[in-house]
């Protein structure tokens, strides 16, 4: 999935990993105080799900699920306290893939897509800038290949085009397609003459929304997966490109539209089988820009552990960096529980290699400093009661972070969004993931959406 596609898990995560840690740019210390909370509306509880919060021009934007299951937009001016809210006319059932994605274009034009799992389109485009109630519903992009759509992502490339791609078909077999927008025209055109991947009807790539380097080059990773059973995920893949349209190897040399098992660079063979999960893999930069992909395999043992493979002038350096007990072989279809979490490798204001990590069932986290030539842990990884939070008091952290809704089967979900010196956590309560299926029971009350609000102050 793409790094969009990552956005909503606990409020704990989130803070665990602090801010953003982009382009392998210095991220000094951050210590979060607690300044209070707003209630924005109802949603839907049912189903754990994706939602999506911006900010733009002084003006927050969300799109979530009301109860009723309904996709909403919601407007509010930071300066003031009213929302405006936008029902569209499309229901998601019990998919927790079907998340919602937002974007502005150049001219202020908001452009929404989801509750899109291998269905045809569902896209929605304002008719003026900066208003949701002129939003109205497309049923066509380019009106190719729009039939079997998964995984929406907006992105723009270096001249702010504003950039669509999507899978066509679905897991185990499937195409990654590329659209580009006009504000000219108003209208979409492919932006590659072919798919950029193509599982030649024996598989799908996973990958990860491009991600600018501090070199200028766009970098993607990737696992391919032969089936819809995720136990069939194998070889953590890599790719680059100065223009989001033409591509080539760690190496430099170009890879030839599109690209197949055969044509790409795998950086780790990592067998059908071998615990790469397609949800738990990452990229980023150390201090010297260097790219890592960081993902999961079992050890020799069969516990799972946490890899970081970094572009070295010899080639992919592969190292274990986690030594957990945990014997967790996932497999089957649809959305499952993810019993590890992981970061991607982040540098901290003194220029260390940090990275983060999660056990949810068994309420574990922790981080540790990587060595910054060797990739090894430099000291031994914490397993503390508790995740880093912010600096409050106890009565303040009950009532974040405690479970307030009624049925105990119940899990935070959030989303964070810095403006400034200050950060807004979106949170929520939903069921768990339930293999995209109707959870069995009672179906639980709907839960309350609140901004959770912090200011920043940099060390």
């Amino acid at each position: 999935m793409s790094d969009m596609l990552k956005q909503s898990i606990s409020v704990y995560l989130y803070l665990l990993l602090s801010v953003p840690l982009l382009s392998g740019q210095e991220t000094p210390q951050t210590l979060y105080q607690f300044t209070g909370q707003e209630n924005v509306c109802e949603v839907l509880s049912a189903v754990s799900v994706g939602f999506n919060a911006q900010i733009h021009k002084d003006c927050v934007y969300l799109g979530f699920y009301a109860p009723d299951h309904s996709m909403v937009i919601g407007k509010k001016s930071l300066k003031e306290n009213h929302w405006e809210f936008k029902t569209l006319p499309t229901k998601i059932g019990w998919d927790s893939h079907n998340y919602i994605t937002m974007v502005f274009d150049n001219n202020d034009y908001l452009h929404v897509a989801g509750n899109m799992h291998a269905c045809p389109l569902i896209y929605f485009r304002a008719e003026k800038p900066d208003d949701i109630q002129s939003l109205v519903q497309r049923d066509r992009m380019t009106g190719n290949r729009e039939k079997l759509m998964t995984y929406p992502c907006f992105l723009f490339d270096k001249e702010h085009h504003l950039i669509f791609t999507y899978r066509d078909g679905v897991s185990g077999n499937g195409s990654q397609i590329w659209n580009i927008y006009s504000e000219e025209t108003q209208s979409w055109s492919p932006l590659l003459d072919q798919p950029m991947f193509d599982g030649e009807n024996l598989r799908n790539a996973y990958f990860l929304s491009p991600k600018q380097g501090p070199d200028g080059y766009f970098h993607i990773c990737w696992v391919w997966r032969d089936t819809p059973d995720c136990a069939t995920n194998h070889d953590i893949s890599y790719a680059r490109s100065p223009d989001l349209r033409s591509w080539e190897d760690s190496s430099g040399n170009p890879i030839e539209l599109p690209i197949t098992l055969a044509k790409g660079e795998i950086v780790d063979p990592v067998p059908v089988g071998g615990g790469i999960l397609n949800s738990l893999q990452s990229l980023s930069f150390d201090n010297q820009g260097q790219v890592i992909l960081s993902y999961t395999k079992y050890d020799e043992n069969g516990h799972i552990q946490i890899w970081n493979a970094r572009r070295e002038k010899d080639g992919w350096h592969r190292v274990q960096a986690s030594d957990f007990d945990l014997d967790w072989h996932f497999s089957g279809g649809g959305s499952i529980i993810n019993e590890l979490q992981l970061s991607g490798v982040g540098v901290d204001g003194q220029k260390n290699l940090v990275q983060s990590w999660k056990m949810p069932l068994r309420h574990q986290s922790g981080k540790w400093y990587l060595d910054k030539v060797t990739l090894k842990p430099t000291q031994d990884f914490v397993k503390p009661d508790k995740p880093e939070i912010p600096q409050f008091n106890k009565e303040e952290e009950q009532k974040i972070n405690a479970i307030e809704h009624a049925d105990d089967r119940m899990q935070a979900r959030s989303m964070y969004v810095p403006h400034a010196d200050e950060l807004m956590i979106f949170r929520w309560e939903t069921l768990p993931s339930n293999r995209d299926h109707k959870t069995e029971g009672e179906i639980p009350d709907p839960a309350q959406l609140r901004i959770l609000k912090f200011k920043q102050n940099r060390q």
